[in-house]
């Protein structure tokens, strides 16, 4: 009987995320470029389509902006020496999206996390924030967070956000001896090298671990400002 519940369970899961994904093919929407049929402006009304079922929703959506940052960081791939994530418009309010549907959406408050930066250090800083406000538990947010202040160059905030998180069940014993390289050594490459191999290791993002790989090499043969494998505007 009670594998026969669990079947009806999977089956109206299943049903609702086709159901989903046809929603969001079919909800009208105010855009001017040919990305439009991958955005839906309003949380609110995903959550009413969503029939409770908001966290199935998230995970669609989630998919939508995997495939959206997918495709175009393809393309500047083969046409760009770096990856320039302002010409991405719509990932900041697609992963918006993701986590108001889901606050619980550690995923997309990561992903968020490492890319918006490299748009507004700012803005980035805060989405992290935000997940850390909606999962105090995560170690990998504070981790997150320490990196991001790092390369603002905030070394006494990042080192306070390495402690944070190590503190947190689970942390892995790298983080407190991490916060201390911080504050001893701040912004030197030996330091830039410790955090990418961390962010490398300990990522399970394809594109997050190519940017890190991309760091790592760039440290290796001493080329300069090894900080800057994505265009930061914040440095033209």
């Amino acid at each position: 009987m009670r594998s026969f519940g669990w079947a009806v369970l999977l089956i109206a899961g299943l049903s609702l995320g086709a159901a989903a994904q046809n929603w969001l093919d079919a909800e009208p929407r105010e855009l001017l470029t040919e990305e439009e049929t991958l955005y839906v402006s309003s949380a609110e009304a995903l959550r009413r389509a969503s029939l409770g079922f908001t966290g199935l929703f998230a995970d669609v959506y989630w998919i939508r902006t995997t495939v959206y940052f997918g495709q175009n960081f393809e393309r500047q791939k083969l046409t760009n020496e770096v990856f320039d994530v302002r010409e991405l418009r719509l990932l900041k309010p697609m992963l918006a999206l993701v986590t108001e549907l889901d606050p619980r959406h550690v995923t997309a408050y990561r992903f968020g996390g490492f890319f918006l930066q490299y748009e507004n250090a700012n803005e980035a800083i805060r989405f992290i924030e935000l997940g850390i406000r909606n999962n105090p538990a995560e170690w990998r947010l504070y981790q997150d967070l320490g990196f991001a202040l790092w390369r603002q160059g905030k070394f006494k905030e990042a080192t306070d956000a390495y402690l944070r998180g190590g503190q947190l069940p689970g942390a892995p014993g790298w983080m407190q001896p991490m916060a201390a390289t911080m504050i001893a050594k701040g912004g030197d490459r030996e330091t830039a090298r410790q955090v990418f191999q961390r962010l490398y290791e300990e990522s399970d993002d394809e594109f997050v671990r190519q940017v890190c790989a991309e760091q790592l090499r760039q440290l290796q043969v001493g080329q300069p400002n090894p900080q800057s494998a994505i265009r930061n505007p914040q440095s033209q």
